[in-house]
């Protein structure tokens, strides 16, 4: 099992669909000189934002044969995401909504209005593929273990048809993924899954070690946070951290990306993060949380680039090694991974916390052997950000 890292969430429409359609006849090249089959995951978002049609269907019309189906599997139970009776609902506290119903579904680039998952997938077909013509793996199905009527929805599957899974658990996940393998062994049909993490994890049975960043310290230098999501939960796991850690925060004015003294701010604020960590002190470098939004959705997506690329030459442009990296949001850590940290290739050594996987970086990079956090913007309760820092500092 391996990933290729795209920051897809950060291209448009044009650029994706170029980048995937690379990807697929890359990886098919590839399969036919080792004569090896390949099983491709779309790993997505699991709350419904990026390109989440549109990647699943580049991949499939650029490879030797089109896939027969799509199977979206939004959940990741570490996250409080579930899917249930074809709704994709989050928790929040006690409550259990869905995730049409939250600030997700107002992203400025990838929001969305429909509950179901049938209509979400209408919706951002733009009506290519019809909400009734979606099929539907249900929790039923799955707790009766009824292999058969999954088995009667395989054989139906053609000139990729989009089906929704249902799962609220590990259980749930590992019986479908079990449904699958079993069916693929005995069948020439080819699937491909648009999913968040659970699915992955089902599928490849990993265990998710517990990382603990001290056992790979360096060097007495402080560390580095860096928070570009400005999501509530973010937002308030920021707020968290700063009230109840000793921890250096440095706020990035979102606003200095439209300006032309950007590349002297820039400067001023790498110097402030130098001056800590050579003392020691650990810093969180966070976007002020102003929100940049017009009705030109490329605008804002070419904004939100902006801002990660400038959160990106702080980290490149450090001349003190940190004893560790922690990046909060999807975008901002792709980008202080490829572009701040150069990084080519790493290993997923484990999980710091539930849902939150750490890399260490190979020789290449900026900062070799180096634990990298990938921390997600969706990620967590209120106090996990802290509590990850204090357990790791």
């Amino acid at each position: 099992m391996f990933y290729i890292l795209t920051n897809s969430r950060a291209l448009n429409d044009t650029e994706t669909t170029e980048l995937h359609k690379t990807i697929s006849e890359n990886v098919q090249t590839v399969s036919n000189k080792l004569d090896k089959p390949y099983l491709i995951i779309s790993r997505g978002d699991s709350t419904l934002r990026g390109h989440f049609y549109l990647e699943p269907k580049v991949l499939s019309d650029a490879a030797d044969q089109p896939f027969d189906a799509v199977f979206y599997l939004p959940a990741f139970f570490e996250g409080d995401r579930y899917t249930y009776e074809g709704t994709h609902y989050l928790k929040e506290g006690d409550d259990y909504i869905p995730v049409a119903d939250s600030e997700f579904a107002n992203d400025t680039t990838f929001g969305f209005k429909s509950t179901t998952m049938a209509d979400f997938i209408e919706e951002k077909s733009n009506g290519d593929i019809k909400s009734e013509d979606v099929y539907h793996v249900t929790l039923e199905q799955l707790r009766n273990r009824d292999q058969q009527a999954i088995f009667d929805i395989f054989d139906a599957l053609q000139n990729l048809d989009a089906v929704v899974v249902d799962a609220l658990n590990d259980e749930d996940m590992d019986y479908f993924t079990a449904c699958l393998t079993a069916y693929l062994k005995g069948h020439d049909k080819k699937f491909i899954f648009r999913s968040a993490a659970s699915f992955v994890k089902s599928i490849c049975t990993t265990p998710g070690e517990i990382i603990n960043l001290k056992d790979y310290k360096k060097n007495d230098n402080g560390g580095v946070i860096i928070v570009g999501s400005h999501v509530k939960k973010s937002s308030s796991q920021l707020s968290h951290l700063i009230e109840h850690a000793d921890i250096q925060p440095i706020e990035f004015d979102v606003k200095q990306v439209t300006k032309t003294t950007l590349d002297t701010y820039i400067q001023q604020v790498k110097q402030q993060v130098e001056q800590h960590i050579s003392n020691g002190e650990d810093v969180v470098v966070y976007t002020s949380r102003d929100v940049i939004k017009t009705d030109d959705l490329k605008h804002n997506l070419n904004i939100s680039t902006q801002i990660s690329n400038s959160l990106v030459r702080i980290i490149k442009l450090l001349t003190i090694r940190p004893n560790f990296i922690i990046a909060k949001g999807g975008i901002t850590s792709s980008d202080v991974a490829t572009k701040g940290l150069n990084i080519k290739k790493a290993e997923v050594i484990g999980q710091i916390t539930k849902g939150v996987p750490v890399w260490l970086t190979g020789d290449e990079v900026k900062y070799d052997h180096m634990p990298y956090v990938i921390f997600p913007g969706n990620v967590g309760e209120v106090e996990t950000l802290t509590e990850v820092y204090q357990l790791n500092s």
